[in-house]
């Protein structure tokens, strides 16, 4: 990269933390969650006044929906008058002419209103739901005498998550993306998505001259590296290439990988600070490379939990260099490495 091209590239990395750290930033965040509150009291006020009288009976008020851990659904609901709870009922994924059910379990609150509780596993490779792709309308259904009875959940959609953890959206085994939603006409609705390929960083084993990076890969970057092996690519914020090499497979896991970085021989030399990243060369099916991450979480700020500790190499000039771990916004693994006046000769 030339010099222009590296000054600008700075000054454009400047201008964006310097628009986080300003007033008007901060307004403008406020301003959005002020938003985000209003939307919601005025889709609960829609929800209670008007598509809820609008049923006629014909549907059930959520209380909270969730999928927690990526894939497990959570489900509470207050069913309409009158309605008892010693029978029996069943959550109802729909899409297209597919119908899928799930056991839901009733009784009464302090209230003495019946609800309906369900927790739900999705996912037919972890024992639960075989859901597919797709959009799902959920709904419930009441076994009675003569007929079952349907219906419809209606309700704000997920809840919001204000403190320091979130729910986690995609399956940690299957990879898959499970999101709760609304449809226009306010019913409970699930998008199901494919996994998307993730490169995930199990561990750094550090050492004096260097350091040992595991991985794991998961979805379709998983089927793909077998054989040959990954190859891994450690480059500068110049793009520069520092290290092209094979990872070697870790023994009784078909999806774990280790790669070693020779930190000590490649920043020999290195006067000043470089921020190196590690990525996955090609991506899967001959995309875009892939970069080595962390793994999956439930954190709303995992830049202040997930940050392994620094530790020191030596390098064959003899100097020291400090290395830093630390994960972009976007959760790309950095090596922030800078020289130590201490111990140098």
């Amino acid at each position: 990269m030339t010099a222009p091209r590296h000054a600008l590239r700075v000054i454009k990395k400047s201008a964006r933390i310097a628009l986080r750290r300003s007033p008007a930033w901060k307004v403008g965040a406020t301003v959005r969650r002020r938003a985000a509150s209003g939307l919601a009291t005025g889709r609960s006020t829609l929800v209670d006044s008007v598509l809820m009288p609008a049923a006629h009976g014909s549907a059930a008020r959520v209380q909270y929906a969730a999928v927690l851990d990526g894939h497990t659904l959570n489900l509470n609901a207050v069913l309409p008058s009158g309605t008892p709870a010693d029978g029996s009922a069943h959550v109802l994924l729909v899409s297209g002419p597919t119908r899928l059910r799930a056991e839901a379990r009733l009784r009464q609150d302090a209230a003495g209103r019946t609800t309906a509780e369900a927790t739900v596993l999705l996912g037919e490779e972890i024992g639960g739901l075989p859901l597919g792709t797709g959009r799902w309308t959920l709904g419930l259904e009441l076994d009675g005498a003569a007929a079952p009875v349907r219906l419809r959940l209606l309700g704000d959609g997920p809840p919001d998550y204000a403190g320091p953890t979130r729910a986690l959206a995609t399956c940690p085994r299957t990879g898959r993306r499970h999101r709760l939603g609304l449809t226009p006409a306010g019913q409970l609705r699930l998008t199901v998505a494919a996994p998307l390929p993730r490169a995930e960083v199990l561990r750094i084993e550090r050492s004096f001259t260097g350091a040992k990076l595991l991985f794991a890969l998961y979805g379709p970057a998983a089927g793909t590296t077998g054989d040959p092996r990954p190859a891994v690519e450690l480059v500068d914020q110049q793009r520069r290439q520092l290290l092209h090499h094979d990872a070697e497979p870790l023994p009784g896991d078909d999806t774990a990988w280790r790669v070693t970085l020779p930190l000590g021989r490649l920043l020999a030399g290195t006067s000043g600070r470089q921020t190196l990243s590690l990525r996955l060369v090609p991506g899967p099916r001959g995309a875009k490379p892939l970069d080595l991450g962390r793994h999956d979480h439930d954190l709303n700020a995992p830049r202040k939990v997930l940050t392994p500790p620094a530790f020191t190499v030596r390098t064959e000039t003899g100097a020291f260099i400090q290395v830093k771990p630390q994960y972009t916004r976007r959760g790309a693994l950095q090596l922030v490495c800078t020289p130590s006046s201490l111990g140098s000769t």
